[in-house]
């Protein structure tokens, strides 16, 4: 693993959340360790699967792993002088949070990191910030984790996104250059959307002529209905067992669609 670039993504994305308008400017172990496999992933993708920092990702649990990224995570941030929070936590992982106050740390690091690892991170920072919930969940979803079992070392080969160049010529991005929106932009439109469904569906809403009439005859009928469903399923109680072949079967991935 190069210690030296897993540092500056780490580093990298601390600085972006720093810069976050919103005010969500702390990241957590959990938060940083997923944004540097989101890196890999990346470059992987461009790269015909080699990775950015060279880590040894594992499935481990529920998600990618990998010690070396974790133990990199106190030193590189006391590189940047960031402050550290501690606080009482269930979650061990989640009981620390750092911050770093400079604001244009982002942009004097972001010349050192290639093109998809830095725009990556800066997405995945604005967008998912220390909403832990939600970054496992799309990290887990990944290719390389989708292809893989508990314990084994993640292919970043097996990634859909391969954006290889053809053997004579150069390689073409893809890529839409799309401006990442903040947290609070994004919190605005969403706002903005709501409100605007909310007032149509009151403009639909029509009420009923005449009013429905809830008697005796309304539940007879109701109870003819169920009773078309058959007897109710009892609870019950025992062990499922799944092949371990689920773990690379199709269904783990993104359906296949009929030709």
């Amino acid at each position: 693993m190069d210690t030296q670039k897993t540092d500056l993504v780490i580093q990298y994305a601390l600085a972006v959340a720093g810069q976050d308008d919103g005010g969500h400017h702390e990241l957590g172990p959990i938060h940083l360790l997923k944004y540097v496999y989101l890196a890999d992933l990346a470059f992987a993708e461009a790269e015909g699967g080699k990775t950015f920092t060279g880590a040894p990702w594992k499935f481990h649990h529920f998600g990618p792993w990998a010690p070396e990224v974790f133990r990199r995570i106190q030193p590189a941030l006391e590189a940047i002088s960031a402050t550290e929070r501690r606080f009482t936590s269930p979650y061990t992982e989640d009981g620390i949070r750092w911050e770093v106050q400079d604001r244009d740390l982002a942009d004097r690091i972001d010349p050192n990191l290639p093109w998809p690892v830095a725009s990556t991170v800066k997405r995945a920072v604005r967008d998912f910030g220390s909403d832990t919930e939600t970054l496992l969940r799309s990290v887990y979803n990944t290719r390389p984790m989708l292809k893989a079992k508990p314990g084994e070392y993640l292919d970043f080969r097996q990634t859909s996104l391969l954006r290889q160049a053809p053997a004579d010529g150069p390689k073409v991005d893809e890529s839409p250059k799309l401006k990442p929106l903040s947290k609070t932009a994004l919190n605005k439109i969403r706002a903005k959307l709501a409100a605007r469904s909310k007032t149509a569906n009151e403009r639909r809403l029509v009420p009923p002529n005449p009013p429905p009439r809830y008697d005796e005859v309304f539940w007879e009928g109701q109870r003819w209905l169920d009773s078309l469903a058959g007897e109710e399923i009892g609870r019950e109680s025992g062990r499922l067992s799944f092949s371990e072949d689920l773990w690379t079967s199709d269904s783990r991935g993104e359906p296949k669609l009929p030709r």
